[in-house]
């Protein structure tokens, strides 16, 4: 249920293992931390803040840092590793719980995942600013980065990126402890690196005297920007993560034969076929998405329902807080927010 690990009928095995993303429909950060389950007493205060942001928070025992006191329009950016990515989406979790009839629920949706409500909700207060996905060959039953390095070499891989590097690390003569095969500039809004995970592994296991005896291969996907906002989109349009990692990486690069002069015509390698297992490729553009105005209800029964309850309470019942606020409420509102309300109002 939780979404951010799908391992699919071929073996690959999917994850989120980079998530970055800014909250702007609040500058409040204990309501933020709030949203994702989280209070003050969870974080550390660090010496500096980073980017702009003059303030900074460390999740206590994770990798995970919350950015504030910008600018106004800056809003607060809170930025996920891979190894905190399980934490956020447990931690977001528990603010969908729900009693039922039948004991404690969760209040999203039969066919979805919490990795895909926590989406909802950075969608719904903000956007997304990076997105990596990993697709991991444990085992190695596919391709090695020697191999993919020898089949670009061969010119056996078309890829819309005209910059590809071979990067190794040695720690003795014969004994390689590190290989990464890139595709793309970093500093581009999608980047793709494959890297042996077992020797980035081993290299930090060494002072602890164990290590994997695995191979393991791992594609990663870098999406940052528009790109990350339209993977996003791609997910939330009930498209599975695994099912749009791989379209997107096999979009971004495939694998032929060299079966015919022309390389458009070539045949696709056997075996990438079997990497790929069917799934269809996909572009990183999607059409402009607008929410439903019954959209804007859900969100705001799951996001604002329970502090505005707590006002209400806190006020004896009133409705005074609402009905003042209201007028304002109109004044802020944006044009296709406006469109949007006319329209059903019309269609009423």
């Amino acid at each position: 249920m939780e979404g951010n690990l799908i391992t699919l009928d071929n073996g690959l095995v999917v994850s989120v293992d980079w998530l970055s993303f800014t909250v702007m429909s609040t500058a409040d950060v204990v309501d933020v931390l709030d949203m994702f389950g989280y209070v003050m007493e969870d974080f550390t205060r660090m010496p500096r803040g980073a980017r702009g942001y003059k303030t900074m928070f460390r999740l206590n025992g994770y990798s995970l840092s919350v950015l504030c006191d910008g600018n106004p329009d800056m809003g607060i950016h809170i930025d996920v590793a891979g190894s905190a990515i399980g934490e956020l989406v447990r931690s977001f979790s528990e603010t969908l719980k729900i009693n039922t009839p039948f004991g404690e629920g969760y209040d999203i949706d039969f066919d979805s995942t919490f990795m895909k409500a926590l989406l909802e909700c950075i969608v719904d207060n903000g956007h997304v600013t990076r997105l990596d996905i990993a697709v991991d060959d444990i085992g190695c039953r596919y391709f090695s980065t020697d191999d993919v390095y020898a089949l670009y070499s061969n010119t056996q891989i078309v890829t819309k990126t005209r910059n590809v590097r071979n990067f190794e690390d040695w720690d003795a003569p014969g004994r390689k402890s590190g290989h990464t095969v890139y595709f793309g500039s970093r500093t581009s809004d999608i980047f793709l690196r494959v890297y042996d995970k077992q020797m980035e592994r081993n290299r930090k296991l060494v002072d602890s005297g164990s290590r994997i005896d695995t191979p393991w291969t791992r594609w990663e996907l870098e999406l940052k920007n528009e790109r990350a906002v339209n993977v996003v989109k791609l997910i939330l349009s009930d498209l599975s993560l695994g099912v749009v990692a791989v379209g997107v990486l096999s979009h971004y690069i495939r694998m032929i034969e060299l079966d015919d002069s022309n390389r458009s015509r070539c045949s696709i390698y056997p075996l990438w076929v079997d990497f790929i297992n069917g799934i269809s490729s996909l572009k990183i553009t999607v059409p402009k998405f607008e929410k439903s105005l019954e959209d804007k209800k859900t969100w705001i029964k799951r996001q604002v329902m329970p502090t505005l309850a707590a006002v209400i309470l806190a006020d004896g019942g009133s409705l005074e807080f609402v009905e003042d606020n209201l007028e304002n409420g109109l004044n802020r509102m944006n044009k296709s927010l406006y469109n949007m309300a006319m329209a059903e109002c019309m269609g009423g």
